[in-house]
């Protein structure tokens, strides 16, 4: 099965907004992977720290059809890097292994079961949805995150906390001290 088809810039694009929170050592070997979920057309890529998770859809071309596993997120960006950005690179499934292909080049790539991936679990009421301008976001985050405890026991005071009433957003943090 043809998991991926599409230009090298936008496979790689995908996967970078996706591997920021991939470490290259891990305890878990699976944690330096990206979930690869492919349904019909639509190809969605997860990667996870254990505390953090975060997910992206994109449609990069390849068979109609479901597919699931996880590869090692590093190796292949590594990999499309070496590419050039012009270049059309599918993906296929073989066995346990994901075969990458562009131009004259091939690589295969071991993967991991997908049902080994650690999923956070996601609420099924999660409180207000709001929208906030990214600048604005960055503003409110730069006003309180000096206030924030980095590495403290008390991991309650490792974040921030964020208040949606009607349409006001106030942000709050502490680190016990400040």
């Amino acid at each position: 099965m043809i998991v991926l088809k599409a230009p090298q810039d936008k496979v790689l694009a995908a996967l970078q907004s996706v591997a920021g929170i991939v470490e290259r050592r891990h305890t878990l070997p699976i944690l330096a992977n990206v979930l690869i979920r492919k349904t019909g057309g639509q190809l969605q890529l997860t990667t996870s720290d254990l505390e953090i998770q975060i997910r992206t859809t994109a449609e990069l071309g390849g068979d109609e059809g479901n597919f699931t596993t996880t590869i090692g997120a590093r190796k292949l960006i590594d990999i499309l890097r070496t590419m050039p950005t012009d270049q059309t690179v599918s993906l296929e499934s073989s066995a346990a292994k994901l075969v990458l292909k562009g131009g004259k080049s091939r690589f295969t790539l071991q993967s991991l079961p997908a049902e080994d991936f650690p999923l956070v679990q996601e609420a099924a009421n999660f409180g207000p949805v709001f929208s906030v301008p990214q600048k604005t976001l960055k503003d409110l985050l730069g006003q309180v995150s000096f206030a924030m405890a980095v590495h403290d026991i008390r991991y309650y005071l490792n974040g921030i906390l964020f208040v949606a009433e009607g349409k006001q957003l106030s942000l709050v943090a502490t680190d016990g001290h400040r």
